[in-house]
């Protein structure tokens, strides 16, 4: 089944869509929460289907069912006039209240579609993406603030409309969010939605990392693995991870000032291994270490201000006493 090609009635009209709406399957939602995150692009249509399903899938009270329940059935129970009725045999009668209730339910679901299809709102998307060294500041029709990293894309509304904001974010980002108690902020990021009212908080969420981090510095943010009940609360000054191969999470403090440096181009390390070395390098510049040396044990620390991933390369390379060899975006270090 392609899905790309759904529009927001096929997504309605799927039964396993609707399964993973109303969580009444548990691969259902597995499944749709994978695939929604790898398709951020499918968001608008996704969210008017959950519109339209939320409109057929409701629940009146206990008490508006009872009285609607009431009325309807007094309606039934009424006695048919003896010019037109002498005596109605119990089958027929049956059938007439069954094809009475069939008629109501098809008018109340074409009543529901028609709502749907006026009170819909059409969401207009956009997508910005940084490519590697370049970092921009975006601000969003709510007044939240955005710094995008390098090579990272950000996708939200044009202009956010109803009851909830949420955007999707791959790679890494700084987010003051405008405050709106009767809207939450959702940053959706690789199967984590991190939810706020407004705050200030940094999500490093680069494709292939084994690790989603999220770094609160004022307010408090929820963290919930999509699809599950699994969630935290952050405090300032914790940082929570998402180890996405466990669908675990787990908070720990963090380095405000290392952590937040890129938004001042600052490329900073402190006490880092080659593996975080190398993961920082690619996500920022693209480019691939090996690591050849002797040296296989990192402790490196340093930072580097707007510069270019050469001169970074020979600083760590004077300081190790090592040497390396570049082949295209490859950079091998040797002894």
């Amino acid at each position: 089944m392609n899905y790309n090609l759904y529009q927001a009635a096929d997504f309605a009209a799927d039964e396993s869509f609707v399964a993973y709406f109303l969580k009444t399957d548990t691969r259902s939602v597995e499944m749709w929460s994978k695939w929604i995150s790898l398709h951020p692009e499918k968001l608008d249509e996704v969210y008017n289907a959950e519109q339209l399903l939320s409109r057929i899938h409701f629940r009146p009270s206990e008490q508006d069912m009872q009285q609607a329940f009431d009325q309807f059935n007094a309606f039934l129970e009424q006695d048919m006039s003896p010019a037109h009725v002498e005596q109605e045999k119990p089958r027929s009668r049956f059938r007439w209240k069954t094809a009475l209730v069939m008629a109501c339910s098809i008018v109340l679901i074409s009543v529901t579609l028609y709502s749907y299809l006026r009170s819909t709102p059409n969401l207009q998307y956009v997508t910005r993406h940084n490519d590697y060294g370049k970092i921009s500041v975006i601000k969003l029709s709510d007044g939240t603030v955005i710094n995008l990293n390098s090579n990272s894309s950000v996708r939200y509304p044009k202009v956010f409309k109803g009851t909830h904001r949420e955007i999707t974010l791959e790679g890494e980002a700084f987010f003051e969010v405008a405050k709106d108690k009767s809207r939450p902020f959702t940053v959706s990021s690789n199967g984590l939605k991190t939810t706020v009212l407004g705050t200030r908080f940094n999500v490093n969420a680069y494709k292939g990392n084994d690790q989603i981090r999220v770094a609160l510095v004022e307010g408090s943010v929820s963290l919930q693995i999509e699809g599950t009940e699994k969630s935290i609360l952050l405090k300032p000054s914790e940082m929570g991870s998402f180890h996405t191969s466990r669908q675990s999470l787990t908070t720990s403090d963090f380095d405000a000032e290392e952590t937040m440096a890129w938004k001042e181009g600052i490329i900073s390390f402190k006490h880092a291994s080659f593996e975080e070395v190398a993961r920082k390098m690619n996500n920022i510049y693209g480019i691939r270490l090996i690591n050849k040396s002797n040296d296989h044990h990192w402790n490196y620390t340093g930072q580097f201000r707007k510069t270019d991933y050469l001169s970074i390369i020979q600083s760590m390379c004077f300081a190790k006493k090592i040497n390396y060899t570049q082949n295209n975006q490859s950079i091998t270090l040797t002894p």
